[in-house]
Order: C-alpha cells, then sequence, then structure tokens
C-alpha cells in the first residue's frame, strides 16, 4: 500500500513524492517500479494489440523476429528494453555529477529513475488507448506527444534529484534529458508504435 501511494504522489505533488523517496529501499523501489511499468506495457498495450492481430508500423530491426508478430515479441523484449534504459539512465546521470565532482548514489538514482518511468508509463499507456480507440493519430505524433508528457516526468525526477541529492535544478533538467537521449536508440531500435 506504501508502494501505490508513493507512487499516486507522484502525480500530485513532486516535492511530497521526493521526501517520500528518500526513505525508502534504494535500488529496490526504482526496479519495482520500472517492473511493473514494463509489465503495464506488455500486458496492457503489446498483448491486446497482438491479440487485435495489429501490426507495427515499422519493419522489425531484428530479422529473428519477423514485423507480424513483433508485437508477440514486445511482451517479453519490452522488459528488458524497459531494464536496460532504466540502468542506462541512472549510470549515466551517475557519471556526469561524479565527472562535475558533485557527489551522487547510483542506488537513489535508480530509484528515482525507476519510480519516473511508473508515474509516466501508466499515463502513457491509458494516453495511447485513447488514441487507439479515437485513431487518427500517426505513430510520429503519437511520438511527439509522448514526448510532452515526459516533460512532467522531467519535472518530477528533477524535484527528487533535488531534495534527495542536492543537484541543482539547471542541471537536474540537464540531466533528465541527457537520461532521455540515452534511451533512445534502445527504444527506436526495439520498441514500436501501438498504433
Amino acid at each position: 500500500m506504501d508502494f501505490i501511494r508513493l507512487w499516486f504522489t507522484g502525480y500530485v505533488s513532486p516535492a511530497e513524492f521526493a521526501d517520500r523517496l528518500k526513505g525508502k529501499p534504494a535500488p529496490h523501489t526504482g526496479f519495482y517500479g520500472a517492473m511493473l511499468r514494463a509489465a503495464m506495457d506488455s500486458f496492457l498495450l503489446y498483448l491486446p494489440v497482438y491479440l487485435m492481430g495489429r501490426v507495427p508500423p515499422q519493419p522489425s530491426n531484428l530479422s529473428a523476429f519477423p514485423t507480424e508478430t513483433y508485437y508477440g515479441t514486445l511482451i517479453w523484449l519490452g522488459p528488458l528494453v524497459f531494464l536496460g534504459e532504466w540502468l542506462l539512465g541512472g549510470a549515466l546521470v551517475h557519471v556526469v555529477l561524479r565527472l562535475s565532482k558533485r557527489p551522487s548514489d547510483m542506488d537513489q538514482l535508480l530509484n528515482i529513475g525507476g519510480m519516473e518511468m511508473l508515474i509516466i508509463g501508466a499515463v502513457l499507456v491509458v494516453w495511447d488507448w485513447i488514441w487507439i480507440f479515437l485513431g487518427g493519430m500517426t505513430q510520429n505524433t503519437l511520438g511527439i506527444s509522448h514526448l510532452v508528457i515526459n516533460l512532467w516526468g522531467v519535472a518530477i525526477a528533477t524535484v527528487a534529484l533535488k531534495r534527495i541529492l542536492g543537484v541543482p535544478v539547471w542541471l537536474g533538467i540537464i540531466l533528465n534529458f541527457l537520461g532521455m537521449a540515452a534511451s533512445m536508440p534502445l527504444a527506436i531500435m526495439f520498441m514500436r508504435s501501438p498504433l
């Protein structure tokens, strides 16, 4: 119940979210957040579109997995990609903080990143289904809308970086955008739009 309260606090008060997250087991809480987000994408997005017989608009980059069944592949591959993005983002932020001679805590960074993935990811799953039902949105427009929604994630993580690790707001914003940029190649290579 405490985990769910922490999760939903991220929607209404980033400062309170950060204060609650500070005392949670690290990196365990972030791992649970990242994996719950991955499970939501797998079972609430990719499994249904696979069962509906949809085909991704872009071809598969992996020759072992045909485009026609790639949504089925994403049911199990998606969580591995999310895990990679979670670890890569946390590692990049940690390295930049250490190179700039600022204190860092990899466990706390993974907690922040994983919970931010969950908070924003839950909204994105609902958002994607709204557009699947309404139709009319292209995958490019959907991608841009995801980036706009991710700005709330930047705000949440920036506040958490400030309150938990003392990272200045300007640097927190830069680190968030660096983390997003680092995860983009994985997303582009493996993930596919549900439209």
